[in-house]
């Protein structure tokens, strides 16, 4: 056998870890009906509680939103008054960037003694991250070599090709299910919460962003919630995230999420980076001057104004910031109001 490396060994005795608790866990499950106030008590040998961590979220828990403990073995109760819930809502979009595992016990008692005949009863999800950091192990492990007579593949833990595949564990569930409960270990907190709104961003992550968790756009500026926290990275709780006068639905004009030719970002002033913000805003120490290219606000070029994607809108080697200043010291006539652009 091939010595591992010291993270393959740290990575599988977390995993082993896991997966004895968890084990713990289905026999508890299996001799009792699951009660939110005493499953602890339950789930773990009388020697063992108090040396494992331990925490039970309920669904009240989960409904107002709440953060799921990391290097902790938790049970998840998904809320009855719920409709199905992503996975990566109901955990905050995390997966990408956290290792997480998790595993959703049957509802019925005799469905679960059947399943439980083929392995592990119920269905497990992995992060995005568990999943790749899982291939990646298997990728390390199957760096095979042959036996004397070259007959049988042996990997770097010395099992045959059957015997690898028959204990790997994969992604099986995307969709949770209201009333049903779940086992989970994560290396980092996590949020999880429902999406009463819909809006892709479920009640955990509404405390935190200041947004309305019964209102899908809660700032009213044409872009739902989860899409300016996820797509867009602004603030859901306000219509002008970056303060330049343009509403984030105006700036974002086909609601896709990006920043496309063509927009404005709403998370920068000056988009084109020519010195003049995008829409209107006040400059100077008393903020008594207003100067921007969007003049009447609307998210269009219209006739007279500076263009807010491009920093030198008429060609002409000036950058528009400069014509604007060459117009203030009359360079140009002593009308400053825009005219001086070749729009």
């Amino acid at each position: 056998m091939l010595q591992i490396d010291t993270k393959i060994q740290n990575t599988l005795k977390w995993l082993t870890m896991s997966l004895g608790v968890l084990c713990f866990a289905f026999v508890s499950y299996s001799l009792a009906i699951l009660d939110e106030t005493a499953i602890e008590g339950r789930l773990l040998p009388s020697y063992m509680r108090g040396s494992v961590p331990w925490k039970t979220i309920t669904s009240e828990k989960i409904e107002a939103g709440t953060a799921v403990p990391p290097n902790v073995n938790v049970l998840l109760h998904i809320p009855k008054n719920t409709d199905d819930i992503p996975r990566k809502i109901l955990l905050g979009h995390s997966g990408e960037r956290v290792r997480y595992w998790g595993y959703c016990f049957p509802e019925d008692y005799e469905q679960m003694k059947t399943m439980s005949q083929r392995g592990f009863p119920g269905r497990i999800f992995l992060s995005e991250k568990e999943r790749e950091s899982r291939k990646e192990e298997e990728r390390r492990l199957r760096k095979a070599k042959y036996n004397l007579y070259g007959l049988e593949q042996i990997t770097e833990e010395g099992l045959n090709e059957t015997e690898f595949n028959r204990g790997r564990i994969r992604h099986q569930l995307e969709i949770f299910k209201p009333g049903t409960t779940c086992y989970i270990m994560t290396e980092e907190p996590l949020p999880i919460g429902t999406d009463e709104d819909g809006d892709g961003l479920n009640s955990y992550l509404e405390k935190d962003k200041g947004s309305d968790p019964l209102v899908a756009d809660s700032d009213g500026d044409g872009l739902s919630d989860g899409l300016e926290v996820f797509s867009l990275s602004s603030n859901p709780s306000r219509r002008d995230s970056d303060g330049d006068g343009i509403v984030d639905g105006l700036e974002d004009k086909n609601r896709n999420g990006s920043v496309d030719q063509g927009e404005t970002d709403p998370n920068h002033i000056d988009s084109d980076r020519d010195g003049l913000c995008d829409g209107l805003c006040r400059v100077g120490s008393n903020g008594t001057e207003t100067r921007g290219e969007d003049l009447n606000l609307n998210g269009i070029l219209d006739l007279g104004e500076p263009s807010n994607i491009n920093p030198d809108s008429d060609g002409d080697g000036v950058s528009d910031e400069q014509e604007y200043f060459n117009c203030k010291l009359g360079e140009r006539g002593s009308s400053c109001d825009y005219s001086a652009f070749k729009v």
